[in-house]
């Protein structure tokens, strides 16, 4: 499966939870011109007018994306000898062992490698991954990884909740 982020040019934001529909956007009208056979300048048409479109039409709808992200990280997290997961650095926390910004509505926490908030976490990110009840997302500078465990109380309203 060839990866959506790389073919809009975005291979180094793909773990990045703070990559947004106009950035996919932009991504992708500037490799449709670097890379279609009739407007590219470099001559550059290694990756196809399709595979751009597939990308694109994946990663800028948000069900698809959710579900493309997870199935990246696993087959990121997959040990080469078989099924088996296998994390570099992993780190196993609840979600209310994590910062929160009031103004960013983001939960955060540094990474050992320095990065100050390695790991950022948005709402919409925990209401995606509901059904799991676990998100697995990677540092931003580093290739550490965290998994923030946690749990949906439903009354009335959906609430993201720490885990027990």
């Amino acid at each position: 499966m060839a990866n959506h982020y790389e073919a809009l040019g975005l291979g180094h934001r793909q773990f990045d939870g703070s990559l947004t529909a106009q950035d996919i956007k932009q991504a992708y009208r500037k490799a449709l011109l670097e890379h279609h056979p009739d407007k590219a300048q470099t001559g550059d048409t290694a990756r196809s007018v399709d595979s751009i479109t597939v990308a694109y039409k994946t990663l800028s709808e948000p069900t698809a994306k959710v579900d493309y992200d997870r199935e990246l990280r696993l087959q990121h997290a997959r040990n080469k000898g078989g099924d088996k997961i296998f994390h570099t650095g992993l780190d196993i926390v609840d979600l209310d062992d994590l910062d929160y910004d009031d103004k960013t509505g983001e939960w955060w926490r540094g990474c050992r490698c320095g990065q100050d908030r390695g790991f950022i976490i948005t709402e919409d990110e925990l209401e995606n991954e509901s059904r799991y009840g676990e998100l697995v997302t990677g540092c931003k500078g580093c290739s550490l990884w965290l998994k923030v465990l946690f749990g949906v109380e439903e009354d009335g309203e959906q609430d993201i909740q720490t885990a027990s």
